[in-house]
């Protein structure tokens, strides 16, 4: 498992460098923007990943998903059992060891790597010591709500996914999909 987060943030960072270094030496973009740019990304591919691991290997579990809008389609289909809707978005998946080692891998390796709060942070306060009362403002606020919707699409992606890969999934008496 250990292993499997190491070599996932390694790659993940890699591809962060990679990603900022297109953006900001290529095609000449801010730093800021280069790193928010990445970051936001992260958001939409950590909504996509979370939601595909737990459509696919935490389905018959109890899910985090199992109470959110998100999940509605899913849900009325049979998808998830009503389950502790307190459970910390964090928590290990008990159910499956290849639900672990994608999460580790994938989530907390890759994405944790490629994604960067604190490179965020010191570029935010780079801007502000150099007077770019604007630049923090769209860099902070954008971050942030970008990052929000980016994961809520990544979210809502993954559900798209699930429900065109399984349009019948878990409904015993048929139906269409959503």
């Amino acid at each position: 498992m250990m292993l499997g987060i190491g070599l996932g943030g390694a790659f993940g960072a890699l591809a962060r460098h990679l990603l900022a270094y297109l953006a900001h030496d290529v095609i000449g973009l801010p730093k800021y923007v280069a790193v928010m740019i990445v970051n936001v990304l992260g958001c939409l591919l950590i909504g996509l990943v979370f939601m595909l691991i737990e459509a696919v290997y935490n389905r018959d579990q109890p899910s985090r998903m199992a109470r959110s809008r998100l999940a509605g389609p899913l849900c009325s289909r049979g998808w998830w059992p009503a389950g502790d809707p307190t459970a910390p978005a964090f928590r290990e998946f008990a159910a499956d060891v290849r639900a672990q080692l994608a999460s580790a891998i994938l989530i907390t390796g890759f994405l944790g790597g490629m994604t960067t709060f604190s490179l965020f942070s010191l570029v935010s306060l780079q801007l502000d010591a150099g007077g770019a009362t604007l630049g923090v403002l769209i860099n902070v606020v954008g971050s942030v709500v970008l990052g929000v919707f980016a994961t809520w699409g990544g979210l809502k992606l993954g559900q798209l996914i699930v429900l065109a890969r399984h349009p019948l999934a878990g409904n015993p008496a048929g139906g269409t999909r959503d």
